[in-house]
């Protein structure tokens, strides 16, 4: 196996080789104006400096999408597989090659190729700068907000009752949360309840359980850092309204080192969360070791460049093909890394000791490409294939949403059980050695693409049984998915934890499965698709006894850009979420839950719960969670630039979920104006401030 830092040495070493003439290789990038009539724009990709003869190409990342090379170009571009291009020379050219191609307009600047890397006949590579040329943008202006006087304990998110007094009270600098949980008095109230007295006499904080008593703690060190060691005195009586208030954060696609999930979860324990929901293992990496199978991290957790077979299949010899920013050849590229055992180990701990549960979650049955190569590799290397997850003589064809035909496990495998099995025990003994709680893994369940094992014989033998018995009528697809599904309770229930997964785990499986499922074997169910007709899925969930918890795209998606200003990072498929759009987010009113459309217009909602699913199992909104996915993401700030302030607002919903302006129908009703201009005063003048003072990137306001 070679190790991250080979791929660096052969980096370093092309570097001369490209440079050694004395025109150092580099590329421009050209955005090409719309054509009204077609929709579409002719990009420009220049190569300056190319090296001699037509051997050698240029590899780089960019979203799918349709790639017209027109006349006249000197190359042609090639997609290979996910978001993985590669330019290659067709005329020679000692100044430059050009290619010029047809294709959609971006629609951000972020958009653009990225991460281009020079490679010659003999497989050495380079990274080459790039230089960038886009059509002038117009920066779009923030909402407006009526700013309000906020006082110290003005914080997010807010208490539900307080009694300022007229003193002012001088606090000690200490360790207020860990003060509080040694020395709270224990009183009757919900899970999280406290009551907390700052006066002459002192400190004082009464709660219902340790976490009550650490978030009193949360609470006083939020008034100190608005107020400073001089505070009002105050008693505020406070509790959560919903028992999951999370972040998903996907370290998968890219990487968020140890270091920077510490800083993070200290963040969120700010907020009073209490659930990091680890996006572990995708398509684009895996990021936790797991005992016994060291190749899901030495193959599975880095990225280098295929080789390109004579049938144009590629081989991955040595680890994964590049995603997104397609960078791969220095250590601290943003898609490489994982975390050693000791690692996960820490941020468990860290964690545990900020009230925070860490949920790791491997997606699956599709979104597994990292774990079924690096499995592949094993059998190659070692001749073991106990663990595959694939099957030799499988001819499906398909294509997965982030472009994947080869993305799925095989469910008719034993070895695929052999290997999930294998997973489950390593994530329950590091947890135990931790000392961190393990009620549930998350195992994805989501968007298994069309087509994926019907050409598999072992699938076909399987349903051969799955058929004779199958009540619900469900298709093909659908029966496969329901073995998993049983197959992977079975495992769960050995090792004695619960599964989560996304909203597809619940639909279109055998009866008999579903309510297996919901009978104690469901930890929770995230539930993102919240568009068109889609929106009344979150309730007929949960009035199906699934303990839901909302993810909704049109509200907690962080990784959705925060306005249509094309200077702004993110996507825009489900369309744009700033502060106003999180915050809101009705648990319990979830009709009314979008406001403003994505380009600012008021929206009527006076009639929007008209003949849509009621709630009648209030009890299974069990929670709130933002989603970070990181396909855009290429360093920690932009890990804290999605998520603050712009989802400010969901922790407060966790917090606060049936506020006074639920069930208005006026999107811009009094009662609703009011709230907000509190609560983003409250961020103006409290968070961003905070935010500065401790070096955290966050997204000013324009």
């Amino acid at each position: 196996m070679k190790s991250i830092f080979h791929f660096v040495a052969v980096a370093l070493a092309a570097i001369a080789i490209f440079t050694s003439c004395g025109n150092q290789v580099s590329v421009k990038f050209r955005e090409g104006a719309t054509d009204p009539e077609t929709g579409l724009a002719c990009h420009t990709i220049v190569v300056v400096n190319p090296p001699k003869g037509l051997d050698w190409s240029v590899w780089f990342g960019m979203f799918r999408c349709a790639v017209n090379v027109q006349e006249g170009s000197t190359a042609d571009v090639k997609h290979v597989n996910g978001t993985l291009y590669r330019l290659i020379p067709t005329e020679e050219s000692a100044d430059s090659i050009v290619v010029r191609y047809l294709s959609r307009p971006l629609p951000r600047l972020s958009w653009a190729p990225e991460g281009f890397s020079l490679q010659t006949a003999d497989g050495k590579t380079v990274d080459i700068p790039v230089e960038y040329s886009f059509l002038p943008t117009e920066t779009i202006p923030n909402f407006e907000y009526t700013k309000v006087e906020v006082a110290p304990y003005d914080i997010i998110p807010a208490v539900k009752k307080v009694e300022a007094g007229d003193e002012s009270i001088a606090l000690e600098s200490k360790d207020w949360r860990a003060e509080a949980v040694a020395n709270y008095h224990k009183v009757e109230g919900v899970p999280g309840y406290y009551r907390l007295t700052i006066s002459k006499d002192g400190v004082n904080v009464e709660a219902s359980d340790e976490d009550g008593a650490y978030y009193a703690g949360v609470t006083i060190d939020n008034i100190i850092s608005n107020a400073g060691a001089t505070v009002p005195a105050v008693q505020i009586e406070d509790w959560p309204d919903l028992p999951y208030r999370g972040v998903m954060l996907d370290v998968s696609r890219n990487f968020t080192t140890k270091d920077n999930v510490l800083k993070f979860i200290d963040l969120m324990s700010r907020y009073k969360l209490n659930v990091l929901h680890l996006h572990l293992g995708d398509d684009e990496g895996w990021r936790v070791a797991v005992d016994g199978l060291p190749e899901l991290t030495s193959f599975g957790a880095f990225h280098a460049l295929p080789v390109i077979n004579e049938d144009g299949s590629i081989s991955e010899p040595v680890a994964l093909e590049p995603s997104y920013s397609c960078l791969y050849n220095s250590k601290d590229a943003c898609s490489n890394g994982y975390y050693t055992k000791e690692d996960y180990i820490e941020i468990l701990k860290c964690a545990n000791a900020h009230h925070i549960r860490v949920i790791p979650e491997f997606d699956c049955p599709g979104h597994s490409r990292a774990c079924i190569k690096a499995m592949q590799h094993r059998f190659e290397v070692t001749g073991d294939d106990s663990c595959l997850l694939y099957e030799a003589s499988d001819t499906s064809k398909y294509m997965s949403v982030q472009d994947y035909p080869d993305n799925a496990v095989n469910v008719a495998l034993e070895s695929t059980y052999t290997f999930f099995d294998k997973v489950f025990a390593s994530m329950v003994s590091v947890y135990a050695e931790a000392g961190a709680p393990l009620p549930s893994i998350h195992i994805g369940g989501d968007e298994v693409a069309h087509g994926a094992w019907l050409g598999s014989p072992a699938c076909q033998e399987l349903l051969v049984k799955l058929r004779e018995d199958n009540p619900d009528g469900l298709s093909d697809t659908n029966l496969l998915k329901g073995y998993f599904i049983n197959r992977m309770m079975d495992i769960a229930d050995a090792h004695g934890v619960a599964l989560d997964g996304w909203q597809e785990i619940t639909q279109n499986i055998d009866t008999r499965v579903f309510n297996r499922l919901i009978d104690g074997r469901l930890g929770s169910v995230n539930i993102w698709s919240t568009i068109g007709s889609r929106e009344t899925l979150p309730y007929k969930q949960a009035n199906m006894d699934v303990p839901v918890v909302l993810s909704n795209v049109t509200n907690t998606y962080a990784d959705l850009a925060y306005n249509h200003d094309r200077n702004e990072r993110g996507h825009q498929w489900g369309g744009f979420v700033d502060e106003r759009r999180a915050f809101s987010l009705l648990p319990f009113d979830l009709y009314r839950s979008v406001r403003w459309d994505d380009y600012g217009k008021i929206k009527d909602l006076s009639n929007v719960t008209e003949g849509k699913e009621v709630l009648v199992k209030k009890q299974n909104i069990i929670g709130v969670q933002v989603q970070l996915w990181t396909e855009t993401i290429r360093n920690y700030d932009y890990v804290t630039y999605y998520i603050f302030p712009k989802m400010l607002g969901v922790f407060e919903r966790g917090w606060n979920a049936s506020p006074a302006w639920e069930g208005i129908g006026q999107s811009d009703a009094p009662e609703f104006m009011d709230d907000f201009n509190r609560f983003y005063s409250k961020v103006v003048e409290h968070e961003m401030p905070y935010y500065e003072a401790n070096g955290i990137c966050y997204r000013k306001r324009q």
